[in-house]
């Protein structure tokens, strides 16, 4: 069916600055790389900056803003167009949205550090149930520290020369959970912890990251041989830089979410982690990498360690009770 729109017309829909638009219209952004941005809790949907393009992981969907409008707004191709240029078809003159400006980008900076970190030291050992040595080594190294004002839990992520480009914060209070990232903040310079074998673990957050790590060492292993990363989203930009630094890699192991509940756009189920780790798998593969998936019992790793824990727990205090009822039967 041709469409009641002109060339021109249609042309005027897909220059409309699709960053913009998202933006405007609820979309929270967040850096995610150098050219592009991530939508926030969007199974994995990517805007470019220098293209006016989107890429959706969770769909493998891709286009400019009339493709944006029909995929995540359920519109036709023709009220996709009308929506964009503010008209009916042919009629009137074409009067562009007002969007606002775009703002220069800066530089990143860092939250100000607490006296101490004693409540993130407590939230990722005793809340978390991470190694605590995992802990106190990534807090030596500056990658771990507590925001002096609001008491988070602060992850950072360095370029080659020492430089802070990532920024993540978790907040430490287990009934107001909280998430965020600094302004400007890079998601393509990973939260790290290197390593000096020939295998990457790579994980979705920071505290996956460690708790994989926990895990490791849980079953005699030694968490500090093997390279782990946290890519932070569903986008592989952390582990594209970190590879082009570490040409030593020859294995890649995908230890992403399960997300047994997840939903596509539209509804059905779909689970982005393991999606992403297939997707990984095959363009890792292609390019001579040994690859492999890993997938967590429960949601992801942290969940899985957080199991264990409560397990050993109630081990623990089921043989106290059990010395005690014999002392007293004595």
């Amino acid at each position: 069916m041709p469409t009641p729109y002109t060339k021109e017309q249609i042309a005027q829909a897909n220059s409309i600055n699709l960053i913009d638009y998202a933006a405007m219209n609820g979309y929270k952004l967040e850096n995610g790389g150098n050219k592009s941005l991530h939508a926030k809790n969007s199974g994995g949907l990517y805007l470019f900056k220098d293209s006016n393009r989107f890429f959706h992981f969770t769909t493998d969907k891709t286009g400019g803003p009339i493709d944006f409008i029909m995929q995540f707004e359920g519109k036709s191709f023709t009220e996709a167009v009308g929506h964009l240029i503010g008209e009916q078809p042919n009629v009137g003159e074409f009067v562009r949205p007002a969007f606002p400006e775009k703002k220069a980008k800066g530089e990143m900076t860092l939250p100000d550090k607490a006296a101490n970190f004693k409540r993130v030291y407590w939230y990722l050992c005793s809340a978390r149930g991470i190694e605590p040595e995992i802990v106190s080594k990534l807090m030596n190294e500056k990658k771990i520290y507590q925001q002096s004002d609001r008491g988070n839990c602060v992850f950072v992520g360095y370029d080659e020369n020492k430089t802070p480009k990532y920024c993540s914060k978790r907040g430490t209070s287990l009934d107001k959970p909280y998430k965020g990232d600094m302004d400007n903040s890079d998601k393509s310079y990973p939260f790290s912890m290197e390593g000096t074998s020939d295998r990457l673990f790579v994980t979705e957050s920071p505290i996956d990251l460690m708790s994989h790590a926990t895990l490791s060492k849980m079953n005699g292993l030694d968490p500090a041989k093997d390279h782990r990363i946290s890519l932070g989203c569903l986008s592989d930009g952390a582990l594209e830089r970190y590879l082009k630094q570490h040409h030593e890699i020859k294995r890649i192991v995908f230890a992403l979410d399960n997300d047994i509940d997840g939903k596509a756009p539209d509804g059905s189920p779909h689970n982005h982690g393991q999606e992403a780790a297939k997707k990984f798998c095959d363009k890792y593969e292609q390019q001579g990498y040994t690859v492999s998936m890993q997938i967590p019992q429960s949601k992801d790793f942290n969940e899985d360690l957080l199991q264990i824990r409560n397990e050993q727990a109630a081990v623990q205090t089921a043989e106290a009770e059990h010395e005690d009822e014999d002392e007293l039967a004595m």
